[in-house]
This record gives structure tokens, C-alpha cells and sequence, in this order.
């Protein structure tokens, strides 16, 4: 229990700190070449664009009260925030996988990553919000490998049909989250096949991601 409340008051104080730091960034660095791009996408909304879903325009519109309070810092905190999400996600995975201590290198690990603390967590980017999606995604399905009991199994099946919609909105590559689940049914567990919750999960992400 003491171990718990040790990685748990750890994990916190993480979480606190790289979000304080990511805002003096997000605050004082310019905007990037393919931020301003994606701004536009804010500027200008759709349900599709050229290149990529349009998730991250909605990220910033939401941010930034539809572009009315339009400053660097506003225009990131979708990551500022999803990223401190993010954090408490892989914690999450980790303490699934194994155990407190496990999920408490995970976030701290995730912290250390460029990628996870800097570009995804700190500019504003489609892999912004694929990345807390796709994070939702895995630990919800891992929830749906280690249900017990049983019967929380199609809440999380469909949960987790719309997180993965929501991450395909954010970024195409998204669809690994399907090509990992087939695998898995295909050479760990079989019986998947045959429960209804897989494909109702699969046509709920099919219409998040129609538009």
C-alpha cells in the first residue's frame, strides 16, 4: 500500500512538472512551420483535409475558444494538457502490464522521450491527440484481455471502438491499432472471433472516422 502511494505521489508531481515546463516552452517558442500550417485547419474547419483528419483543427479551435484568444500558448495547450494525460495513460499501461513500480518507468521513461515530451507534448501536431487516443486504445483493450469480471468486457470493447475512431480522426497511421488487434486474435486468442462486441467496436470507429 505504501508502495502505491509512493509511485502514485511520484507520478503526480511528474506530471505537475513537465506540464509547468511545457507551458514556459509552449509560451515562449515561436510556432513552428508545420504548426502554422495546422492552425489553418483551426482557421479554416472541415471534416477532411489534404494531408491529414481533422482532429488537431478542432484541437485548437476548442483551445483557443475558436481562435479568439489566438497566442502560441493557446494554440498548444491541447498538448500541455493531453500530454499530462498521456503521462497518467502509460502509468496506467504499466501498472497493468505489471505492477505500480512498472507503469511509474513508464511515465517516467515517456517523460524523458523527445518525441513524447516535446514534439507531441509541447507543439501542436496530428500525433498530439493520435497520441492520447491511441494510449486510450491500448489500455483499454488491455482491460479487455484482463476483464474480470467478465461482464465489463463489451462496456470496454465499445469504449474502446470509439477511442480508436477518434484516433483514426487524428491520424491515417492510426489503423496499426487494428492491423495489433487482428494480429492478436489471429495468433493469441481465437475466441475473439466469435464475440459480437469486436465488431460492433469496429463499426462504431468505422463511423467516428466516416467524415
Amino acid at each position: 500500500m505504501g508502495n502505491k502511494a509512493n509511485t502514485g505521489g511520484i507520478l503526480w508531481m511528474l506530471i505537475l512538472l513537465s506540464v509547468i515546463i511545457r507551458a514556459f516552452l509552449a509560451a515562449y517558442l515561436e510556432l513552428g512551420n508545420d504548426e502554422v500550417y495546422y492552425w489553418t485547419y483551426a482557421l479554416f474547419p472541415d471534416l477532411s483535409h489534404f494531408d491529414h483528419p481533422p482532429m488537431v483543427g478542432f484541437l485548437i479551435q476548442l483551445t483557443t475558444f475558436n481562435l479568439s484568444a489566438d497566442s502560441e500558448f493557446f494554440i498548444r495547450m491541447g498538448s500541455i494538457l493531453l500530454g499530462a494525460i498521456n503521462t497518467w495513460l502509460i502509468y496506467r499501461i504499466g501498472s497493468l502490464v505489471r505492477n505500480e513500480m512498472t507503469g511509474l518507468y513508464a511515465a517516467l521513461l515517456y517523460t524523458g522521450s523527445i518525441y513524447a515530451f516535446i514534439i507531441a507534448g509541447t507543439f501542436i501536431l496530428p500525433d498530439t491527440p493520435q497520441l492520447t487516443f491511441w494510449l486510450l486504445s491500448l489500455w483499454l483493450l488491455l482491460r479487455v484481455i484482463s476483464a474480470d469480471p467478465p461482464h465489463l468486457t463489451s462496456s470496454l470493447f465499445l469504449l474502446a471502438g470509439v477511442s480508436s475512431g477518434l484516433a483514426l480522426l487524428s491520424k491515417y497511421t492510426s489503423v496499426f491499432i487494428f492491423s495489433g488487434v487482428f494480429l492478436y486474435m489471429i495468433f493469441i486468442d481465437r475466441s475473439l472471433f466469435r464475440k459480437w462486441q469486436v465488431y460492433a467496436a469496429t463499426i462504431i470507429a468505422l463511423l467516428i472516422f466516416t467524415p
